[in-house]
């Protein structure tokens, strides 16, 4: 497990197991790989271990402390991924030898030869789609209407989720590619779904396409202004709705509203009047 220039004493007293290695040569290294979150070396110290050097995954850390004893933790590291790592110890002195003598790891960790490659993960396998549906299974539009259909696809780690859009019929309504169907006139289509991944799954939409319906009701507008004046206008339902939302964003998009009316006095065939938005107090609707 652990690659090394470094000579196995014989038996010595004071050391764990009995049993170290050592080197007194310059540049002697030791080199180790481990799986786990921490690491602590214990060994035998003296003053001249400042000239230790130990790197882990390729950043040099601090090897210490430099008294003379036993069995002595002079280095500890926690908090690291929980992958393989790898540490390499150098002897940069001469004179006094330097003695590693015991490893702590995880318990669950793993000393690891150097030598070996690392394994690469496999890459997962392709993970088609297994579940395919829509938000509607029918759908009932006004010739001239979209709205759109939502495809639900499973699993999350599918690893195409692409959807092909169909309509059986592009002439009653349409599907672009993100499920909008459009109503184009009168009749029954269906709207399908369908994987892309080769898993072959298909949803359907029963699409009812109907002439639209007119509102025809009408109403007076009342508008009061700041002058008293009471403005009194003949509009559809729609022309009413228009109205209220230009007041709702407090005409942002113009300053006034335009009415026009159908005026047969002398020579005069219609006439537009301009409201004010600062000019309104207050209005009222009476439908008919």
């Amino acid at each position: 497990m652990i690659s090394s220039t470094w000579t196995r004493l014989g038996s010595t007293s004071g050391v764990y197991k009995s049993v170290p290695r050592y080197t007194n040569k310059a540049d002697a290294t030791v080199r180790f790989d481990f799986t786990g979150t921490k690491i602590r070396i214990i060994q035998r110290t003296n003053i001249d271990n400042k000239k230790a050097h130990v790197t882990i995954d390729g950043v040099e850390e601090t090897f210490g402390p430099f008294k003379n004893q036993f069995q002595t933790l002079v280095y500890e590291k926690t908090g690291l991924e929980n992958k393989r790592h790898t540490v390499v110890i150098t002897w940069s002195g001469s004179g006094y030898s330097n003695t590693p003598d015991a490893i702590d790891i995880d318990e669950n960790g793993e000393l690891l030869d150097p030598s070996e490659t690392p394994e690469t993960p496999e890459e997962p396998d392709n993970v088609l789609v297994e579940s395919l549906k829509l938000n509607k299974e029918t759908l009932e539009l006004g010739k001239g209407t979209s709205e759109a259909l939502i495809a639900s696809v499973l699993p999350e780690s599918a690893a195409n989720k692409n959807i092909k859009w169909t309509s059986s019929d592009s002439e009653i309504a349409s599907v672009d590619d993100s499920g909008n169907v459009i109503a184009k006139s009168t009749g029954k289509v269906t709207i399908t779904a369908e994987t892309t991944d080769g898993s072959n799954l298909k949803a359907n939409a029963e699409v009812t396409v109907k002439e639209e319906e007119v509102d025809n009701s009408k109403g007076i507008l009342k508008l009061t202004t700041t002058t008293g004046d009471l403005h009194e206008y003949d509009l559809t339902k729609k022309e009413i709705e228009k109205f209220i939302s230009w007041l709702n964003i407090k005409g942002e998009d113009k300053p006034y509203y335009e009415f026009k009316l159908n005026v047969t006095t002398g020579n005069i065939h219609s006439r537009t009047e301009y409201i004010m938005y600062d000019e309104i107090v207050s209005f009222v609707v009476d439908e008919y």
